[in-house]
């Protein structure tokens, strides 16, 4: 098996584990770390697929960006809760037993689509070039010229939103804040 190959199933375990952690940390703060975690293994799974620049990308929006302002929200809104003493919500068996059978579905169906190919690890080589040239898969400029015009509004929007989010946090802090004050 190549090492690349080896490399890529390796990030994508990463990143199955740290959206589990996401999930089952009882802890705000403990579930951003599983998914920064989740972010930096998908920006390793980018980068081995020679998509650079969207590797790029995903550390400094998702994994820096967005991940300090989850953060900073999480710690704004002072989460003082007993409930949080435990490392994991008490549903951590239930949702364990999902995900192993879930993950026992997929492996088998994983085994079942190969069975009888043996080069199918030699097909997924990630030597070869993904896409028929270097410029035209995970380059910056296919990427802007993308989002610069048929994802404009999108990008827009999304931006917007996000705005509209934090300042809807912060007016719903200050009235938190105004109330203790008055008590």
């Amino acid at each position: 098996m190549d090492f690349n190959v080896l490399m890529y199933i390796l990030s994508g375990l990463v990143a199955i584990a740290g959206g589990l952690i996401l999930i089952i940390a009882k802890h705000p703060i403990r579930g951003a770390m599983g998914l920064l975690i989740a972010m930096l293994a998908l920006a390793a799974m980018y980068a081995i697929l020679q998509a650079h620049s969207i590797a790029v990308f995903q550390i400094i929006i998702y994994a820096g960006a967005i991940m300090v302002l989850i953060i900073y929200f999480i710690m704004l809104l002072d989460i003082k809760s007993d409930d949080y003493r435990r490392p994991f919500s008490k549903f951590f068996w239930l949702g364990g037993a999902f995900i192993l059978l879930l993950t026992i579905f997929f492996v088998l169906k994983l085994y079942f689509a190969i069975a009888g190919q043996p080069d199918v690890f030699k097909a997924m080589s990630l030597s070869a070039n993904p896409a028929s040239s270097p410029d035209t898969f995970g380059g910056i400029e296919l990427f802007s010229k993308g989002l610069m015009s048929r994802y404009l509004f999108a990008f827009e929007f999304v931006s917007t939103l996000l705005f509209a989010a934090i300042v809807a946090v912060i007016s719903i802090v200050q009235l938190d804040w105004k109330g203790r004050k008055n008590e």
